[in-house]
Protein backbone atom coordinates (compact mmCIF):
# COMPACT_ATOMS: atom_id res chain seq x y z
CA UNK A 1 0.00 0.00 0.00
CA UNK A 2 2.79 2.68 1.06
CA UNK A 3 4.49 1.69 -1.65
CA UNK A 4 1.75 2.10 -4.02
CA UNK A 5 1.29 5.40 -2.56
CA UNK A 6 4.50 6.25 -2.78
CA UNK A 7 4.34 5.57 -6.83
CA UNK A 8 1.21 7.78 -7.35
CA UNK A 9 3.16 10.81 -5.08
CA UNK A 10 6.07 10.55 -7.15
CA UNK A 11 5.35 9.25 -10.58
CA UNK A 12 6.21 12.27 -12.59
CA UNK A 13 9.53 12.90 -10.77
CA UNK A 14 10.62 8.57 -11.00
CA UNK A 15 9.38 8.64 -14.60
CA UNK A 16 11.76 11.46 -16.13
CA UNK A 17 14.60 9.91 -13.55
CA UNK A 18 14.04 6.60 -15.74
CA UNK A 19 13.85 8.85 -18.86
CA UNK A 20 16.96 10.69 -18.08
CA UNK A 21 18.76 7.09 -17.61
CA UNK A 22 17.54 5.48 -20.66
CA UNK A 23 19.02 8.51 -22.50
CA UNK A 24 21.63 7.59 -21.09
CA UNK A 25 21.63 4.13 -22.50
CA UNK A 26 20.57 2.63 -19.21
CA UNK A 27 18.50 -0.33 -19.56
CA UNK A 28 17.60 -1.65 -16.06
CA UNK A 29 15.99 0.88 -13.77
CA UNK A 30 16.83 -1.50 -10.53
CA UNK A 31 20.06 -0.84 -8.96
CA UNK A 32 21.64 1.00 -6.32
CA UNK A 33 20.47 4.55 -7.10
CA UNK A 34 18.24 3.84 -9.30
CA UNK A 35 13.97 4.20 -9.39
CA UNK A 36 13.67 1.23 -8.03
CA UNK A 37 15.60 1.57 -5.02
CA UNK A 38 13.63 4.34 -3.94
CA UNK A 39 10.79 1.00 -3.01
CA UNK A 40 13.06 -1.50 -1.74
CA UNK A 41 16.62 -1.88 -0.64
CA UNK A 42 19.40 -3.39 -3.64
CA UNK A 43 23.48 -3.99 -2.73
CA UNK A 44 25.82 -2.11 -4.26
CA UNK A 45 27.32 -3.21 -8.06
CA UNK A 46 30.46 -3.91 -5.52
CA UNK A 47 28.27 -6.18 -3.00
CA UNK A 48 28.27 -8.98 -4.28
CA UNK A 49 29.28 -11.65 -1.37
CA UNK A 50 26.20 -12.52 -0.32
CA UNK A 51 27.50 -13.63 2.89
CA UNK A 52 29.07 -10.53 3.65
CA UNK A 53 25.35 -8.75 3.03
CA UNK A 54 23.45 -11.65 5.45
CA UNK A 55 25.88 -10.97 8.44
CA UNK A 56 25.47 -7.27 8.04
CA UNK A 57 21.37 -8.08 8.05
CA UNK A 58 21.71 -10.41 10.90
CA UNK A 59 23.24 -7.88 13.15
CA UNK A 60 21.48 -5.02 12.74
CA UNK A 61 17.90 -6.96 12.75
CA UNK A 62 19.60 -8.96 16.08
CA UNK A 63 20.56 -5.43 17.74
CA UNK A 64 17.07 -3.79 16.70
CA UNK A 65 15.46 -6.77 18.60
CA UNK A 66 17.28 -7.01 21.49
CA UNK A 67 16.34 -3.75 22.34
CA UNK A 68 12.92 -4.15 21.53
CA UNK A 69 12.51 -6.98 23.75
CA UNK A 70 13.94 -4.73 26.80
CA UNK A 71 11.70 -1.87 26.15
CA UNK A 72 9.11 -4.89 26.68
CA UNK A 73 10.47 -5.84 29.46
CA UNK A 74 8.41 -5.00 32.49
CA UNK A 75 10.81 -5.92 35.00
CA UNK A 76 13.41 -3.05 33.05
CA UNK A 77 13.53 -0.08 35.00
CA UNK A 78 14.90 2.34 32.55
CA UNK A 79 12.51 2.33 30.08
CA UNK A 80 8.46 3.38 30.92
CA UNK A 81 5.61 3.37 28.24
CA UNK A 82 6.30 7.47 27.05
CA UNK A 83 10.00 6.79 26.35
CA UNK A 84 9.60 3.09 24.83
CA UNK A 85 8.94 4.85 21.34
CA UNK A 86 11.54 7.08 21.46
CA UNK A 87 14.31 4.51 22.56
CA UNK A 88 13.27 2.05 20.08
CA UNK A 89 13.00 5.03 17.15
CA UNK A 90 16.60 5.54 18.45
CA UNK A 91 17.76 1.95 17.72
CA UNK A 92 16.34 1.97 14.10
CA UNK A 93 18.02 5.57 13.26
CA UNK A 94 21.53 4.26 14.89
CA UNK A 95 21.60 0.88 12.52
CA UNK A 96 20.47 3.16 9.52
CA UNK A 97 23.12 5.74 10.08
CA UNK A 98 25.74 3.15 10.86
CA UNK A 99 24.82 0.41 7.84
CA UNK A 100 22.30 2.01 5.05
CA UNK A 101 25.39 2.96 2.95
CA UNK A 102 25.87 -0.80 2.93
CA UNK A 103 22.80 -2.60 2.15
CA UNK A 104 20.08 -3.24 5.18
CA UNK A 105 16.33 -3.83 4.88
CA UNK A 106 15.51 -4.28 9.04
CA UNK A 107 11.94 -5.61 8.44
CA UNK A 108 10.08 -8.00 6.28
CA UNK A 109 6.85 -6.01 6.05
CA UNK A 110 8.38 -2.87 4.67
CA UNK A 111 10.72 -4.87 2.60
CA UNK A 112 8.35 -7.58 0.51
CA UNK A 113 5.50 -5.15 0.01
CA UNK A 114 7.51 -2.52 -1.52
CA UNK A 115 9.64 -5.11 -3.75
CA UNK A 116 6.24 -6.59 -4.72
CA UNK A 117 5.53 -3.02 -6.60
CA UNK A 118 8.74 -2.68 -7.53
CA UNK A 119 8.60 -5.55 -9.62
CA UNK A 120 5.42 -4.54 -10.61
CA UNK A 121 7.03 -0.81 -12.53
CA UNK A 122 10.09 -2.12 -12.73
CA UNK A 123 10.27 -5.46 -13.81
CA UNK A 124 11.13 -8.95 -12.02
CA UNK A 125 14.87 -8.07 -11.53
CA UNK A 126 13.52 -6.50 -8.52
CA UNK A 127 13.91 -10.02 -6.68
CA UNK A 128 16.89 -11.55 -8.46
CA UNK A 129 19.19 -8.60 -8.70
CA UNK A 130 22.48 -10.20 -7.55
CA UNK A 131 20.37 -13.14 -5.32
CA UNK A 132 19.78 -10.06 -2.91
CA UNK A 133 15.92 -10.37 -1.96
CA UNK A 134 15.34 -13.51 0.27
CA UNK A 135 18.02 -11.18 2.60
CA UNK A 136 16.06 -8.20 2.97
CA UNK A 137 12.70 -10.37 3.15
CA UNK A 138 13.74 -13.16 5.23
CA UNK A 139 17.11 -12.51 7.48
CA UNK A 140 14.94 -10.76 9.83
CA UNK A 141 12.77 -13.69 10.82
CA UNK A 142 15.74 -15.59 12.54
CA UNK A 143 17.33 -12.82 13.68
CA UNK A 144 14.70 -11.65 15.22
CA UNK A 145 13.99 -14.97 16.82
CA UNK A 146 17.94 -15.15 18.30
CA UNK A 147 17.59 -11.59 19.39
CA UNK A 148 14.64 -12.87 21.81
CA UNK A 149 16.30 -16.13 22.83
CA UNK A 150 19.14 -14.14 23.62
CA UNK A 151 17.85 -11.89 26.01
CA UNK A 152 14.94 -14.18 27.34
CA UNK A 153 18.12 -16.85 28.40
CA UNK A 154 20.80 -14.23 29.30
CA UNK A 155 19.55 -10.56 30.09
CA UNK A 156 16.15 -10.77 31.36
CA UNK A 157 15.81 -10.53 34.89
CA UNK A 158 15.40 -13.29 36.70
CA UNK A 159 14.11 -11.99 40.42
CA UNK A 160 10.96 -11.44 37.82
CA UNK A 161 10.66 -15.64 36.81
CA UNK A 162 11.27 -16.14 40.61
CA UNK A 163 8.25 -13.59 41.74
CA UNK A 164 5.95 -15.31 39.36
CA UNK A 165 6.93 -19.00 40.92
CA UNK A 166 8.32 -19.94 37.61
CA UNK A 167 12.25 -20.20 38.77
CA UNK A 168 14.29 -20.95 42.00
CA UNK A 169 17.29 -18.91 43.34
CA UNK A 170 20.07 -20.70 42.68
CA UNK A 171 20.67 -20.19 46.54
CA UNK A 172 17.15 -21.13 47.91
CA UNK A 173 14.82 -19.13 49.77
CA UNK A 174 18.46 -17.88 51.90
CA UNK A 175 19.87 -16.83 48.75
CA UNK A 176 17.26 -14.72 47.96
CA UNK A 177 16.41 -13.03 51.11
CA UNK A 178 20.06 -11.96 51.06
CA UNK A 179 20.45 -10.56 47.50
CA UNK A 180 16.77 -8.54 48.18
CA UNK A 181 18.88 -7.46 51.62
CA UNK A 182 21.90 -6.10 49.59
CA UNK A 183 19.13 -4.52 47.59
CA UNK A 184 17.52 -2.88 50.62
CA UNK A 185 14.08 -4.55 50.00
CA UNK A 186 12.71 -6.84 52.50
CA UNK A 187 11.84 -10.53 52.00
CA UNK A 188 8.17 -9.55 51.81
CA UNK A 189 8.25 -6.22 49.95
CA UNK A 190 10.85 -7.99 47.38
CA UNK A 191 8.20 -10.36 46.55
CA UNK A 192 5.29 -8.43 46.09
CA UNK A 193 7.02 -5.92 44.03
CA UNK A 194 8.10 -8.68 41.82
CA UNK A 195 4.29 -10.28 41.32
CA UNK A 196 3.23 -7.17 40.71
CA UNK A 197 5.83 -5.24 38.91
CA UNK A 198 4.12 -5.70 35.32
CA UNK A 199 0.86 -4.09 36.86
CA UNK A 200 2.50 -1.19 38.44
CA UNK A 201 4.70 -0.37 35.25
CA UNK A 202 1.89 -0.50 32.48
CA UNK A 203 -1.38 -0.36 34.08
CA UNK A 204 -3.30 2.65 32.09
CA UNK A 205 -0.48 3.68 30.25
CA UNK A 206 -0.94 1.43 27.67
Amino acid sequence: MAGMLLMGMYHVQLAEYAETLRAQGVESMVFNGGPASVLCSFPGKNQTNLGYLFLIEFFVDSYIGIVIWAVLDPANPFISPSTAPFVIGLAYGTMVWAFADITIATNLARDLGTRIVAAIFYGGEAFSYYNYSWIGILVNVPATIFATGYYEFLMRDSLQKIGKGAALHEGGEEGLALHLTKTGISMDKGMTALEGVEDQKFAGEV
